[in-house]
């Protein structure tokens, strides 16, 4: 399969071409997850603090993590700046919270994240630190890879 330059165009399915906090609108995503249980979109919506659900063929999106109101925070309910999230195959979402160097974990359908990896609000350039982490994947065995963008590494945190 592939896609031929110039031989369509995109559709819109997320979003409405303006920056806000409402659940109509998305600000600066950076990542997003396709859900094919669900039929749904993960978005990192970076700048509104918060990762969302747009299921495909809906006109707003619901909250998956973080405020609704765009705020920031580094409680475990909160997130600062996420820039990646992914699903493992029973639902759980990982979410690499940026700028509180830590990736959160939240079990499906719960809104309280723990954090798995990382260290709240410091970056740390040890083993068990993260500095900027900005991408994240899991593999087959549901071992987590960050990308530690400041620590200039990848990082692999076994699962327990």
């Amino acid at each position: 399969m592939r896609y031929l330059s110039g031989t369509s165009a995109g559709t819109l399915v997320a979003g409405n071409n303006s920056a806000g906090t409402g659940n109509t609108q998305l600000w600066q995503p950076t990542s997003v997850y396709f859900d094919s249980p669900t039929n749904s979109l993960l978005i990192a919506n970076t700048y509104a603090h918060n990762i969302v659900r747009w299921v495909l063929g809906d006109s707003c999106w619901t909250l998956v993590a973080g405020n609704l109101n765009g705020s920031s925070g580094n409680t475990f309910r909160e997130l600062q700046y996420p820039r990646t999230v992914t699903l493992d195959p029973m639902g759980n979402v990982y979410v690499a919270d940026t700028v509180n160097h830590r990736i959160q974990f939240f079990l499906n359908g719960e809104t309280n994240g723990t954090t798995i990896a990382g260290h709240t609000g410091s970056p740390a350039r040890n083993a068990t630190g993260l500095f900027y982490p900005s991408k994240i994947v899991l593999d087959s065995q549901l071992n987590l890879y960050v990308a530690d963008t400041d620590n200039q590494r990848i990082q692999k945190f076994l699962r327990y």
